[in-house]
């Protein structure tokens, strides 16, 4: 208890800072308390104590003020883009009896958020009046992908006379989101994948016509109306429509969050290293997926680790489900692929590969239709060749390409291991 009490004590006297003006104060009460005998001017103690007085009662004035305050803060919107803004709405309540002079407030952004994030805080009342609550905002942009904490609320609370200012830390930190950047894809027929492509628009919006229909031969009970005649015709016997089941094109999305693959670690404070590998996979990931949903198409999205484990379907997950998720995902060592769907093609997204890994994605993806991967540049002859004997489409990428330009050597005759 007692060390918790000169804790907090030791804290206080941090919070309050001495200003150039304070400082002149005290310089000044010094050179007039050896000024006094050397000139024989004993009124001199006087102004010593007047000038150390006034930066004693502006330190005790600093200290009481501001010391109840309630911070709530929210964003409009909770979720944004790469780019886009957010409104954020801070609600300042002062609970103690005693009012609060006018101060600074500096809200703490992290580095993925910018803004103008200070301001003048009105004088607030007391005793918990209409008068005792203030109401700022400001704009924040979102610069880079993940959950950003913004706060807490640093306050800075001045004497009248300038001489003091005590820095008060007021609330906790609320997340903002900043969804991955996606980039606007091209519709591509890619080598080895059925006809419906996994990239073109899927006919489920579509009437059903000749094209949509199969016939088979008449049994008793088939209506006349089903009849088929251009069927019957060719076939010189009674033939009836069959409509053909349109049926939602499945397809899958793969991120590798190996962090070797990715080329990250763990830095000194345990957390991951920024690696532009890693972003660049998943703006592919955020991209690939919101294509295939925009076509029609029901996405898988996984990854090796447990951060990923979506199925975007009507019923299900949304978009924008998948979305947050990639904004707050980490590398991760871990190999474990959830409800993988094999029902169509599999986008994957790879870093920088060994032989091994290269086996274990072959092995894991076994069940896979047809597979079109984007590897790391870098990826060892041996493990393209690793690749290449399961027949997958490869193409090669490095942070800096255009995400678009690689997604399109996907298509027809130019799609291949790229080396």
């Amino acid at each position: 208890m007692a060390d918790q009490r000169r804790g907090a004590v030791r804290r206080v006297v941090r919070s309050v800072v001495i200003t150039r003006r304070g400082i002149g104060f005290v310089a000044a009460a010094v050179v007039t308390f050896a000024g006094a005998p050397l000139l024989s001017l004993p009124v001199l103690l006087y102004v010593t104590g007047l000038l150390l007085a006034m930066v004693v009662l502006s330190t005790v004035f600093v200290l009481v003020g501001h010391s109840q305050v309630r911070i709530e803060r929210s964003f409009t919107p909770q979720v944004v883009a790469p780019g886009t803004t957010s409104r954020a709405t801070v609600r300042v309540t002062n609970l103690s009896v005693l009012p609060c002079l006018e101060a600074r407030w500096d809200d703490h952004l992290p580095p993925g958020v910018s803004g103008v994030h200070t301001g003048i805080l009105p004088a607030l009342g007391g005793g918990r009046g209409p008068e005792s609550r203030a109401t700022f905002s400001y704009e924040l942009q979102g610069v880079r992908r993940g959950r950003h904490d913004v706060g807490p609320l640093q306050v800075d609370v001045h004497d009248p006379f300038g001489l003091v200012y005590r820095r008060h830390t007021f609330g906790t930190a609320e997340p903002l989101t900043v969804l991955p950047r996606r980039v606007e894809l091209p519709p591509i027929t890619p080598r080895g994948a059925s006809d419906d492509g996994a990239t073109r628009p899927s006919p489920q919006n579509a009437g059903l016509g000749d094209d949509d229909v199969i016939a088979r031969s008449y049994l008793p009970g088939d209506a006349l109306k089903r009849i088929h005649w251009k069927a019957t015709a060719r076939r010189a016997e009674l033939m009836v429509r069959q409509e053909e089941q349109q049926v939602t094109p499945r397809a899958a999305v793969v991120l590798d969050t190996e962090p070797a693959s990715q080329g990250t670690a763990r830095d000194r404070k345990d957390a991951w290293e920024y690696s532009p590998a890693f972003e660049w996979a998943v703006v592919a990931a955020a991209s690939i997926t919101a294509h295939l949903v925009r076509a029609g198409y029901v996405v898988a999205l996984q990854s090796n680790g447990t951060s990923l484990d979506r199925v975007v379907a009507e019923d299900q997950d949304t978009l924008e489900d998948a979305m947050v998720d990639l904004a707050t995902t980490d590398p991760d060592p871990l190999d474990r692929i959830g409800r993988h769907d094999a029902e169509g093609a599999t986008f994957v997204v790879l870093g920088r590969l060994t032989v091994e890994r290269a086996e274990h994605w072959v092995a894991t993806l076994s069940t896979s239709r047809a597979i079109l991967a984007l590897v790391s540049r870098g990826t060892s002859a041996a493990a393209l060749d690793v690749l290449d004997g399961a027949r997958w489409n490869v193409v090669a990428w490095s942070p800096g390409d255009d995400h678009a330009d690689a997604w399109t050597l996907f298509d027809g005759e130019t799609a291949h291991v790229a080396r």
